[in-house]
């Protein structure tokens, strides 16, 4: 024998408890960081041991950054690289090596911005002797190839010796544009 009403109530209580159990799904499936505001001055993304590797449109290798440590911040899109050493290797140009202490990195990489002591090695190509350049407070941008700093710089290539403060480096015309106070020393190669 049924109870009056409860054939009319029993469609709507199955409705009110496959809603609530909707509501408590949803909460459940919340993650609770998502509920709190990102502090864009700290730190989203904490990596050691890294390497990130730019490929151009043939899929080989162009750039590879590799650091001991880095931090990403989101405001403005920044990371700080903890002893960095960038590789730059376009093709039909000679390979270029960038280390420091620390570096930052803006504009997902295309700006690279190494404040302390920096050294940069471009490699042999052709007649050019290796270029060694040790300096302060680079400024380089890879996929133009571009290495510069307004800080004192010693460089050698082969058998010459220049110091200035202040250069720019182009890997893609492969010359060195020396700023101020230019300093150089050349020794003859001596034959035996």
């Amino acid at each position: 024998m049924a109870v009056r009403g409860t054939t009319r109530l029993l469609p709507l209580a199955l409705v009110l408890l496959l809603g609530g159990l909707t509501w408590l799904l949803d909460r459940a499936a919340t993650l609770p960081s998502a509920a709190y505001a990102v502090n864009s001055d700290q730190p989203d993304m904490l990596v050691d041991r890294a390497t990130a590797v730019r490929f151009g449109e043939d899929g080989r290798p162009v750039s590879q950054l590799t650091a001991t440590h880095v931090s990403h911040l989101p405001a403005g899109d920044i990371t700080w690289l903890e002893n960095p050493h960038l590789r730059y290797t376009a093709p039909e140009q000679p390979r270029l090596d960038v280390t420091g202490e620390r570096a930052k990195s803006i504009k997902r990489g295309s700006e690279v911005w190494f404040p302390g002591p920096v050294k940069m090695v471009r490699a042999a190509s052709g007649t050019q002797a290796e270029l060694v350049i040790n300096g302060r407070d680079m400024q380089v941008l890879p996929q133009q190839g571009i290495a510069s700093s307004d800080a004192p710089a010693r460089a050698v290539m082969g058998t010459y010796v220049v110091e200035s403060v202040g250069f720019i480096a182009n890997s893609n015309t492969e010359t060195l544009e020396l700023k101020s106070k230019v300093r150089m020393s050349y020794e003859p190669l001596r034959n035996p």
